[in-house]
C-alpha cells in the first residue's frame, strides 16, 4: 500500500474529531484521552484547550477518585453541531433534528399518501425537513447535513434505495442526491438496521461490545452486524441481509426472489398471517392462551435458526432485539436462548446473550442523525 503523507493540519483535524467521537460516548478525563489516542498528555490537553475555547467541548464537576486531585471529565457541547434524520420504513416515515449530545429536539411525522414514492414522497420530506429546520432557528453553520435511515438493499455511496421488498414506491429511488438538491445540505443514506447497530454500539461503549447483531423486527426483518467495533460491509458496501437468508428450503417464496426466507416468516405481518385469530403482536404476547404460546414458540423459532445461521459464519457474542418485537421480550427471549442452545458451533466457549435494543423514544430518529455525525467525523 502507497503511503499518502499527512501534514500538521491534517494530523490536527484528525485528533480534534477523534477526540469529539470519544467524547460523544462518554465522559473522559484529559488523562484518559491520552490514554485512548496515544498522544501525550501535553499534547491532548492543546487540542482540549482549543476544542473548549470553541464552545465544542465543556468540563463536567471533577469526580471523586479518592485522593489527590479529582479528574476533570469532559463532555460534548449538545449545541455545537446539529444533524436532521429521516426514519423511513414501510409503515411510515419521521423527521427530527439532533444536537451533538444525541438529544432529540424536534421530530415531526411526514405523511406520505399511499402513491408518494420517488421524486414526489422526496419532495413531501424536504418540505417536512424546512419546516423543521426554520422552527429550530439554528445558528449558521451548525446544521451537518440530513441522515436517512431506510430498508435495505442500499447503495449508500450513491444514496439510492434498490429494490427492499415491499417497498415498491422507493425501489430505485435515488432518495439522497434528490433531497440534497432542495436542501442545499449533505444528505447520506444508511440501512435501518445498520443505523441501529452503530447508534447502540456506540451509546454502549461502557458495556464493551465489539461484535454484536442487531435484528430489527417489525414489518421487516433487518440486521446490522459490529464486527470487531465496525460495522460489517462488503466490498460494494451492503450490508448484512439476514432477513433474506433461507431458513426453509422447500419454503414459500420471499419478494426478493429467494424461497423460505426467514423475513417471510419472521415478519411481524407474515407471523399474523399463519395466525389469523391475532391481529397484532401484542395480541399474541397479551393473550394467555395455547394458540399465542404456539404463535411465541414459532416466532423464536424462526428467529432462532437466522441466527444461527449467523453465528456460524461470524463470530458474534451478542445478540441486541430491536423493533416492535422487543414488546413482551421477557417471554420471548427465554425461547430464543433455549432454541439455540448448543447450536452455534462456537457455543462450548460462551453462550450467546440476548438483550433488548436500545428503544427509548426517538432511538430511530437519532439513529439516523447520527449517520451525518459519524460522516462529518469521519471526514
Amino acid at each position: 500500500m502507497a503511503y499518502t503523507p499527512r501534514n500538521a493540519e491534517y494530523t490536527k483535524e484528525f485528533n480534534r474529531k477523534l477526540f469529539i467521537r470519544l467524547l460523544r460516548q462518554q465522559p473522559l478525563s484529559r488523562a484518559e484521552i491520552a490514554r485512548r489516542t496515544g498522544l501525550t498528555r501535553a499534547a491532548a490537553s492543546l487540542i482540549v484547550d482549543d476544542l473548549l475555547s470553541e464552545h465544542i467541548l465543556r468540563e463536567l464537576s471533577p469526580t471523586i477518585s479518592g485522593r489527590g486531585r479529582a479528574p476533570t471529565p469532559l463532555a460534548v457541547c449538545g449545541n455545537a453541531y446539529y444533524a436532521a434524520g429521516v426514519y423511513l420504513n414501510r409503515t411510515g416515515c419521521r423527521a427530527g433534528i439532533s444536537d451533538l449530545s444525541g438529544n432529540l429536539i424536534s421530530e415531526s411525522a411526514v405523511y406520505l399518501q399511499e402513491n408518494d414514492g420517488g421524486a414526489s414522497g422526496v419532495s413531501l420530506l424536504a418540505q417536512t425537513l424546512k419546516a423543521l429546520i426554520t422552527k429550530a432557528k439554528l445558528p449558521a453553520g451548525k446544521l451537518l447535513g440530513v441522515g436517512i435511515s431506510a430498508p435495505g438493499p442500499l447503495d449508500t455511496e450513491e444514496g439510492r434505495i434498490l429494490n427492499p421488498p415491499g417497498f415498491a414506491l422507493w425501489q430505485q429511488s435515488a432518495i439522497a442526491p434528490l433531497l440534497q438538491k432542495y436542501l442545499q445540505l449533505p444528505v447520506y443514506l444508511e440501512n435501518n438496521a445498520s443505523s441501529l447497530a452503530i447508534y447502540n454500539y456506540e451509546k454502549r461503549a461502557q458495556d464493551g461490545m465489539e461484535d454484536f447483531l442487531l435484528l430489527l423486527v417489525d414489518s421487516g426483518v433487518g440486521s446490522g452486524v459490529i464486527s470487531g467495533g465496525k460495522l460489517l460491509k462488503s466490498a460494494s458496501n451492503y450490508t448484512c441481509e439476514l432477513g433474506h437468508v433461507s431458513i426453509h428450503y422447500k419454503g414459500r417464496r420471499c419478494p426478493c426472489g429467494n424461497i423460505g426466507c426467514l423475513e417471510t416468516y419472521a415478519a411481524i405481518p407474515n407471523l399474523l398471517h399463519d395466525w389469523p385469530n391475532f391481529h397484532s403482536w401484542e395480541e399474541i404476547i397479551d393473550s394467555p392462551t395455547l394458540q399465542a404460546q404456539q404463535a411465541l414458540e414459532a416466532e423464536a423459532s424462526y428467529l432462532s435458526a437466522g441466527i444461527v445461521t449467523l453465528t456460524n459464519l461470524i463470530n458474534i457474542k451478542t445478540v441486541l432485539l430491536a423493533g416492535n418485537i422487543l414488546y413482551g421480550f421477557e417471554r420471548l427471549q427465554p425461547l430464543i436462548s433455549q432454541n439455540i442452545a448448543g447450536r452455534p458451533l462456537a457455543h462450548e466457549e460462551k453462550p450467546l446473550q440476548i438483550f433488548p435494543a436500545l428503544c427509548m423514544p426517538g432511538t430511530d430518529l437519532c439513529a439516523a442523525c447520527n449517520i451525518v455525525f459519524n460522516r462529518f467525523l469521519a471526514s
